[in-house]
């Protein structure tokens, strides 16, 4: 019997507002999130969404639960507490896929949050523990630490 290998791709990371934003503006910002990475693995073939989840915390006991099983489903999201103002929300991120490798996978998370953070004027504290942020090459070029692709020293990547 054929089964697939599923891989894991678990990140947190805190995202901040320029200005607080209610607990509506959070969910826009965590469905916009998550449907871009949708996007981003859609331009894999062959692959399969074991589960898709996020939790955007926003202090004391307010949530923002989002999830996805399937490109042609929306985007489940659910908000739990009270309606306050919020600058800062705590994003934890659970992709289970197959047919999709890690670095792959990785860089479609980075794609989606710099797409994210660049519409929504946020900043992000995330940064990828497990590779230098910036890596020089003989040629003059340094890879993106966004697209992971190499740009000239003095370009400035699209994304």
């Amino acid at each position: 019997m054929y089964q697939n290998i599923f891989e894991t791709l678990a990140i947190e990371t805190t995202l901040t507002l320029r200005q607080a934003g209610s607990s509506k503006k959070w969910q826009e910002i965590g469905c916009f999130f998550l449907e871009n990475y949708l996007e981003q693995l859609s331009k894999t073939e062959n692959f399969m969404i074991g589960h898709i989840k996020a939790i955007i915390e926003l202090g004391d006991d307010r949530f923002i639960r989002l999830s996805s099983v399937a490109l042609n489903k929306p985007v489940n999201c659910e908000f739990n507490g009270t309606d306050r103002q919020n600058s800062k929300g705590h994003l934890t991120f659970n992709a289970i896929v197959s047919g999709v490798d890690k670095k792959r996978n990785l860089q479609n998370f980075h794609l989606a949050l710099a797409r994210t953070c660049s519409v929504y004027e946020m900043l992000t504290d995330y940064r990828e523990s497990n590779q230098p942020e910036v890596t020089n090459h003989s040629c003059g070029e340094v890879d993106c630490p966004v697209c992971h692709d190499n740009h000239e020293h003095d370009e400035t990547c699209g994304h």
